[in-house]
């Protein structure tokens, strides 16, 4: 999975601001009830792209839309019937013909369009292949494969740039690396405005709002999807894996159950499935956040609690402080990979990383280089 990073004003972050996100499969069962688009044919994905399509065409004619585009015929009126459909490439060019910014879009998932494609059009072939490249991470292509339910081979030739998606494809591949499609779509429309995604935006907006306002929340919805409370989970078990008290964790969960993310069954507390939820969009909030749990980690080392606690100062000139900053970024790569293929969870994980220049001041955030790291 590809996190943003580097999105606080211009820091560098070590670790995506993504809190939580639920197991594979990352494509969701998209609400298939847009009015009067497609039929039983149409997959998904491809209502959303006709929504996409529809919603950017705004009150324009399809005959007047396909003639700015360059084409004699009314393909738009195809494409919006579901009977053909445009190239990723294809439909990145017609949303800059309408003054969308492409780099943009790809920023919204990185806060930067991706190296490898800088040197193209952010339209262009070699683009997308980086696009879903980075997105991709560290994800084996076999498993994006199967998560996109796509063969393998075809995955491959799209991560090349041998072959491109068409857009419906394309919405489903990056569902399948990033599980953020709702943040890539707002990049272009409002999602609002998407009947097949609404829904999922809006429950999306609303744990974001969790995230910033209860950082804890999010600690419980992790101890939900615990292996080993699969069948359902009790508050007191809950207390159990995140050392909070009883009292803390109703508090959490009626909270939670307010918001719809969790549901009380016989067996105990379950939590709704939902997308990949992305912390940065708000970098002011997004910061405070960090430093949350940065004190919740500085709260356990206090109690004595078990855990890897460690710091050290040096004197360092600032092109050697970038390299020790680069292998941390390898270090947290190698970590989230890890955490990616666990199997048979029992226990829920704080990783916290601070690395920096003391004397950096907030103004010289701009000038620092920003990374992004694979999750």
């Amino acid at each position: 999975m590809s996190p943003s990073i580097g999105a606080d004003g211009g820091q560098t972050s070590l670790i995506p601001h993504i809190l939580f996100a639920y197991s594979h499969p990352n494509v969701l069962n998209w609400t298939h009830h847009a009015t009067g688009v497609g039929g039983p044919s149409l997959s998904p994905h491809e209502v959303i792209a006709v929504e996409l399509l529809r919603t950017l065409r705004g009150r324009r004619s399809q005959n007047g839309l396909s003639r700015r585009f360059g084409y004699r015929t009314n393909v738009v009126s195809r494409w919006e019937q579901g009977r053909y459909w445009p190239s990723a490439v294809r439909f990145l060019r017609g949303c800059e013909q309408l003054g969308i910014d492409v780099g943009q879009c790809y920023a919204r998932m990185f806060q930067r369009p991706p190296q490898e494609g800088a040197s193209s059009s952010p339209a262009s072939g070699a683009s997308v292949a980086a696009f879903l490249q980075e997105l991709r991470g560290g994800t084996p292509i076999g498993q994006l494969a199967r998560t996109a339910g796509v063969n393998r081979f075809t995955v491959s030739r799209w991560l090349k740039g041998s072959a491109c998606p068409n857009l419906p494809q394309f919405l489903q591949i990056v569902d399948a690396a990033s599980g953020r499609l709702p943040d890539f779509l707002s990049a272009f429309v409002d999602p609002e405005q998407l009947p097949s995604v609404r829904d999922e935006w809006r429950r999306l907006a609303l744990l974001r709002r969790l995230a910033y306002e209860e950082p804890w929340s999010h600690a419980v919805l992790r101890a939900l999807l615990l292996d080993i409370h699969k069948e359902g989970c009790r508050s007191e078990h809950i207390a159990e894996a995140l050392g909070l008290s009883p009292g803390e964790v109703r508090k959490l969960l009626t909270i939670l159950r307010k918001a719809g993310q969790v549901r009380k069954a016989s067996s105990g507390y379950r939590a709704r499935p939902t997308a990949r939820v992305e912390t940065s969009t708000d970098p002011v909030r997004a910061r405070g956040l960090k430093a949350a749990w940065v004190r919740a980690a500085a709260e356990r080392l206090e109690t004595g609690a078990p855990g890897l606690f460690g710091y050290t100062l040096f004197e360092i000139n600032r092109k050697d402080l970038e390299r020790v900053m680069a292998l941390q970024r390898d270090c947290a790569r190698a970590v989230r990979a890890i955490i990616r293929d666990s199997q048979d969870t029992d226990c829920v994980g704080l990783y916290c990383v601070q690395l920096l220049d003391l004397g950096a001041t907030p103004d010289m955030g701009a000038s620092m280089p920003s990374h992004r790291a694979d999750s």
